[in-house]
């Protein structure tokens, strides 16, 4: 008993590190993205000329 619940906890907490994973990634390309749009936004604002592409 005792075995398979050791096990059944091992692989949950793989699954538990794969997922926090995951969401780490997912904080760092959220800003990058985010920033890469107003980047756009300012750049087709100051330059007028873009807004015609």
């Amino acid at each position: 008993m005792l075995v398979n619940l050791r096990q059944t906890y091992n692989e949950n907490q793989k699954q538990v590190e794969d997922i926090s994973q995951s969401l780490t990634y997912a904080t760092f390309v959220t800003p990058v993205i985010a920033f890469v749009a107003l980047l756009h936004q300012v750049t087709v604002y100051f330059i007028p000329e873009l807004q015609k592409l």
